[in-house]
Protein backbone atom coordinates (compact mmCIF):
# COMPACT_ATOMS: atom_id res chain seq x y z
CA UNK A 1 0.00 0.00 0.00
CA UNK A 2 3.40 2.37 0.94
CA UNK A 3 4.38 1.41 -2.74
CA UNK A 4 1.31 2.14 -4.26
CA UNK A 5 0.60 5.67 -2.50
CA UNK A 6 4.21 6.59 -3.31
CA UNK A 7 4.47 5.83 -6.78
CA UNK A 8 0.57 7.16 -7.30
CA UNK A 9 1.60 10.70 -8.26
CA UNK A 10 4.83 10.14 -10.31
CA UNK A 11 2.17 7.41 -12.06
CA UNK A 12 -0.10 10.24 -13.02
CA UNK A 13 2.16 12.72 -14.44
CA UNK A 14 3.67 10.15 -16.62
CA UNK A 15 -0.39 9.67 -17.80
CA UNK A 16 -1.18 6.90 -15.64
CA UNK A 17 -5.07 6.35 -14.96
CA UNK A 18 -7.36 3.95 -12.39
CA UNK A 19 -8.78 2.16 -15.33
CA UNK A 20 -5.52 0.76 -16.25
CA UNK A 21 -5.32 -1.48 -12.94
CA UNK A 22 -8.80 -3.05 -14.84
CA UNK A 23 -6.23 -4.28 -17.80
CA UNK A 24 -4.64 -7.71 -18.41
CA UNK A 25 -1.46 -6.30 -18.90
CA UNK A 26 -1.80 -4.94 -14.58
CA UNK A 27 -3.01 -8.17 -13.80
CA UNK A 28 0.05 -9.65 -15.01
CA UNK A 29 2.64 -7.55 -13.71
CA UNK A 30 0.65 -7.39 -10.20
CA UNK A 31 0.22 -11.35 -10.64
CA UNK A 32 3.69 -12.25 -11.82
CA UNK A 33 6.21 -9.30 -10.31
CA UNK A 34 4.31 -9.30 -6.78
CA UNK A 35 1.92 -12.11 -5.82
CA UNK A 36 4.49 -14.73 -7.29
CA UNK A 37 7.44 -12.44 -6.84
CA UNK A 38 7.34 -10.73 -3.08
CA UNK A 39 4.86 -12.49 -1.49
CA UNK A 40 6.14 -15.98 -2.74
CA UNK A 41 10.07 -15.27 -1.47
CA UNK A 42 8.62 -13.69 1.44
CA UNK A 43 7.04 -16.73 2.69
CA UNK A 44 9.45 -19.19 1.64
CA UNK A 45 12.11 -17.49 3.74
CA UNK A 46 10.00 -19.09 6.28
CA UNK A 47 10.96 -22.65 5.37
CA UNK A 48 14.45 -21.65 4.00
CA UNK A 49 17.63 -20.52 5.34
CA UNK A 50 18.63 -16.66 4.41
CA UNK A 51 21.67 -18.03 2.64
CA UNK A 52 19.95 -20.88 0.54
CA UNK A 53 17.90 -18.33 -0.76
CA UNK A 54 20.57 -15.49 -1.69
CA UNK A 55 22.22 -18.57 -3.43
CA UNK A 56 19.03 -19.43 -5.43
CA UNK A 57 18.20 -16.04 -6.12
CA UNK A 58 22.16 -15.79 -7.51
CA UNK A 59 20.91 -17.89 -10.59
CA UNK A 60 19.02 -14.65 -11.77
CA UNK A 61 21.89 -13.82 -14.21
CA UNK A 62 21.37 -17.12 -15.81
CA UNK A 63 18.12 -17.03 -15.94
CA UNK A 64 18.18 -13.88 -17.44
CA UNK A 65 20.53 -14.49 -20.10
CA UNK A 66 18.30 -17.50 -21.23
CA UNK A 67 15.34 -14.99 -21.26
CA UNK A 68 17.00 -12.74 -23.47
CA UNK A 69 18.00 -15.05 -26.05
CA UNK A 70 14.86 -17.29 -26.07
CA UNK A 71 12.45 -14.43 -25.79
CA UNK A 72 14.37 -10.82 -26.95
CA UNK A 73 16.39 -12.83 -29.66
CA UNK A 74 19.87 -11.27 -27.94
CA UNK A 75 22.89 -13.16 -28.50
CA UNK A 76 24.60 -15.58 -25.93
CA UNK A 77 28.48 -14.51 -26.72
CA UNK A 78 31.30 -16.31 -24.51
CA UNK A 79 31.91 -13.69 -22.19
CA UNK A 80 28.20 -12.67 -21.18
CA UNK A 81 27.84 -16.93 -20.21
CA UNK A 82 31.01 -16.24 -18.87
CA UNK A 83 29.90 -13.50 -16.71
CA UNK A 84 26.74 -14.97 -15.51
CA UNK A 85 28.37 -18.11 -14.55
CA UNK A 86 30.67 -15.97 -11.90
CA UNK A 87 28.37 -14.23 -11.01
CA UNK A 88 26.01 -16.61 -9.90
CA UNK A 89 29.38 -18.90 -8.27
CA UNK A 90 30.54 -16.09 -6.67
CA UNK A 91 26.83 -15.60 -4.45
CA UNK A 92 27.60 -19.41 -3.63
CA UNK A 93 30.80 -19.07 -2.57
CA UNK A 94 30.07 -15.60 -0.14
CA UNK A 95 26.97 -17.86 0.78
CA UNK A 96 29.35 -20.82 1.70
CA UNK A 97 31.53 -18.57 3.66
CA UNK A 98 28.62 -17.80 6.14
CA UNK A 99 26.45 -20.38 7.39
CA UNK A 100 25.40 -21.77 4.59
CA UNK A 101 21.99 -24.04 5.69
CA UNK A 102 19.72 -23.92 9.01
CA UNK A 103 17.85 -26.98 10.12
CA UNK A 104 14.37 -25.04 9.37
CA UNK A 105 15.16 -25.39 5.47
CA UNK A 106 12.96 -27.33 3.64
CA UNK A 107 11.99 -28.84 0.11
CA UNK A 108 9.11 -26.11 -0.17
CA UNK A 109 10.79 -23.21 1.39
CA UNK A 110 14.10 -24.25 -1.44
CA UNK A 111 11.37 -24.52 -4.13
CA UNK A 112 9.34 -21.50 -3.18
CA UNK A 113 12.90 -19.61 -3.19
CA UNK A 114 13.93 -20.55 -6.41
CA UNK A 115 10.52 -19.97 -8.21
CA UNK A 116 11.22 -16.26 -7.89
CA UNK A 117 14.41 -15.94 -10.12
CA UNK A 118 12.40 -17.24 -12.75
CA UNK A 119 9.09 -14.58 -12.18
CA UNK A 120 11.17 -11.97 -11.93
CA UNK A 121 12.54 -12.87 -15.15
CA UNK A 122 9.62 -13.02 -17.41
CA UNK A 123 8.73 -10.24 -15.41
CA UNK A 124 11.59 -8.05 -16.97
CA UNK A 125 11.79 -9.52 -19.94
CA UNK A 126 8.43 -8.84 -20.67
CA UNK A 127 9.04 -5.20 -19.90
CA UNK A 128 12.32 -5.19 -22.74
CA UNK A 129 9.98 -6.77 -25.31
CA UNK A 130 6.41 -5.31 -25.39
CA UNK A 131 6.72 -1.94 -23.01
CA UNK A 132 10.13 -0.91 -23.27
CA UNK A 133 8.30 2.96 -23.80
CA UNK A 134 6.18 2.81 -21.16
CA UNK A 135 6.81 4.79 -18.66
CA UNK A 136 8.22 3.05 -15.40
CA UNK A 137 5.58 4.82 -12.98
CA UNK A 138 3.02 3.44 -14.46
CA UNK A 139 4.28 -0.23 -14.70
CA UNK A 140 5.17 0.20 -11.37
CA UNK A 141 2.22 1.61 -10.42
CA UNK A 142 -0.16 -1.17 -12.31
CA UNK A 143 2.56 -3.73 -10.60
CA UNK A 144 1.36 -2.74 -6.51
CA UNK A 145 -1.83 -1.78 -7.33
CA UNK A 146 -3.37 -4.86 -8.39
CA UNK A 147 -0.82 -6.32 -6.26
CA UNK A 148 -2.42 -5.00 -2.65
CA UNK A 149 -6.01 -6.33 -4.24
CA UNK A 150 -4.92 -9.54 -4.83
CA UNK A 151 -2.73 -10.15 -1.84
CA UNK A 152 -5.54 -8.00 0.71
CA UNK A 153 -7.53 -11.82 1.04
CA UNK A 154 -4.38 -13.17 2.26
CA UNK A 155 -3.23 -10.98 4.47
CA UNK A 156 -6.99 -10.20 6.09
CA UNK A 157 -7.59 -14.16 6.41
CA UNK A 158 -3.67 -14.31 8.01
CA UNK A 159 -4.43 -11.23 10.58
CA UNK A 160 -8.34 -13.22 11.38
CA UNK A 161 -7.22 -16.53 11.57
CA UNK A 162 -3.40 -16.73 12.93
CA UNK A 163 -1.85 -13.40 13.94
CA UNK A 164 -4.62 -11.18 15.16
CA UNK A 165 -4.43 -7.44 14.45
CA UNK A 166 -0.51 -6.39 14.69
CA UNK A 167 0.34 -3.32 17.40
CA UNK A 168 1.44 -0.90 14.71
CA UNK A 169 4.50 0.48 17.04
CA UNK A 170 5.97 3.65 15.25
CA UNK A 171 9.46 1.52 14.68
CA UNK A 172 7.12 -1.25 12.75
CA UNK A 173 5.24 2.16 10.80
CA UNK A 174 8.85 3.92 9.59
CA UNK A 175 9.95 0.24 8.76
CA UNK A 176 6.53 0.07 6.21
CA UNK A 177 7.52 3.28 5.28
CA UNK A 178 11.18 2.63 3.93
CA UNK A 179 9.94 -1.14 2.61
CA UNK A 180 7.49 0.71 1.03
CA UNK A 181 9.09 3.74 -0.84
CA UNK A 182 12.90 2.61 -0.84
CA UNK A 183 12.59 -0.74 -1.25
CA UNK A 184 9.80 -1.73 -3.18
CA UNK A 185 8.71 1.69 -4.70
CA UNK A 186 12.13 3.35 -5.82
CA UNK A 187 14.03 0.38 -6.57
CA UNK A 188 11.14 -0.98 -8.91
CA UNK A 189 10.46 2.06 -10.80
CA UNK A 190 14.80 2.09 -11.33
CA UNK A 191 14.43 -1.02 -12.19
CA UNK A 192 11.62 -0.94 -14.82
CA UNK A 193 13.36 1.67 -16.25
CA UNK A 194 16.89 0.08 -16.44
CA UNK A 195 15.76 -2.83 -17.84
CA UNK A 196 14.19 -1.48 -20.59
CA UNK A 197 17.29 0.28 -21.74
CA UNK A 198 20.43 -2.54 -21.53
CA UNK A 199 20.08 -6.46 -22.74
CA UNK A 200 18.28 -8.76 -19.80
CA UNK A 201 21.67 -10.70 -19.48
CA UNK A 202 23.17 -7.87 -18.16
CA UNK A 203 20.18 -6.55 -16.14
CA UNK A 204 20.94 -9.75 -14.48
CA UNK A 205 24.60 -9.23 -13.94
CA UNK A 206 23.88 -6.06 -12.41
CA UNK A 207 21.22 -7.86 -10.37
CA UNK A 208 23.33 -9.67 -8.33
CA UNK A 209 25.05 -6.34 -6.69
CA UNK A 210 22.72 -6.72 -4.34
CA UNK A 211 23.55 -9.03 -1.85
CA UNK A 212 27.50 -7.98 -2.54
CA UNK A 213 26.54 -3.87 -1.25
CA UNK A 214 24.22 -5.78 1.74
CA UNK A 215 27.64 -7.73 2.41
CA UNK A 216 29.67 -4.96 2.40
CA UNK A 217 27.25 -3.11 4.35
CA UNK A 218 27.14 -5.22 6.86
CA UNK A 219 30.91 -5.06 7.42
CA UNK A 220 30.63 -1.32 7.93
CA UNK A 221 27.79 -1.55 10.56
CA UNK A 222 30.48 -3.61 12.52
CA UNK A 223 29.85 -7.63 11.30
CA UNK A 224 32.49 -9.93 10.51
CA UNK A 225 33.02 -11.53 7.14
CA UNK A 226 35.10 -14.36 6.41
CA UNK A 227 37.54 -14.39 3.85
CA UNK A 228 35.76 -16.65 1.57
CA UNK A 229 32.80 -14.16 1.68
CA UNK A 230 35.79 -11.65 0.04
CA UNK A 231 36.65 -13.85 -2.14
CA UNK A 232 33.13 -14.68 -3.37
CA UNK A 233 32.23 -10.93 -3.63
CA UNK A 234 35.15 -10.32 -5.79
CA UNK A 235 34.12 -13.23 -8.35
CA UNK A 236 30.70 -11.54 -8.78
CA UNK A 237 32.09 -8.06 -9.83
CA UNK A 238 34.80 -9.94 -12.02
CA UNK A 239 31.53 -11.96 -13.93
CA UNK A 240 29.76 -8.13 -13.93
CA UNK A 241 32.82 -6.55 -15.53
CA UNK A 242 33.30 -9.50 -17.84
CA UNK A 243 29.38 -9.71 -19.06
CA UNK A 244 29.68 -6.27 -19.41
CA UNK A 245 32.79 -6.45 -22.12
CA UNK A 246 30.25 -7.28 -25.00
CA UNK A 247 27.79 -4.84 -23.84
CA UNK A 248 30.30 -2.09 -24.44
CA UNK A 249 31.55 -3.76 -27.66
CA UNK A 250 28.11 -3.64 -29.04
CA UNK A 251 26.87 -0.37 -27.95
CA UNK A 252 30.44 1.03 -29.54
CA UNK A 253 29.31 -1.13 -33.08
CA UNK A 254 25.93 0.10 -32.60
CA UNK A 255 27.37 3.53 -32.82
CA UNK A 256 29.91 3.09 -36.14
CA UNK A 257 27.31 1.60 -37.87
CA UNK A 258 25.16 4.91 -37.41
CA UNK A 259 27.41 6.88 -37.94
CA UNK A 260 28.40 5.30 -41.60
CA UNK A 261 24.96 5.02 -42.04
CA UNK A 262 24.65 8.74 -41.50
Amino acid sequence: IFAFLFILPFALKAGFRPGMLLTKKALFYGSVAFLCNTVVMQAGLSWCSANVASILQATMPVCMLIGGVLCLGEVMTAWKAVGAVLATAGIVITCIGGTLIDENTTIVGILMAASTSVTWTIYSVHIKKYDENLPAAIIAAMTFGVGVVLTAPFCIGEILLVTGIPAFTPEMVLSLLYLGVVILGVANMAWSAGVARVDAAVSGLLFNLSPVLGMLLALLAGEVMSGLQFFGCAVVIVGIFLGFRDQRREERLHEAETTQGG
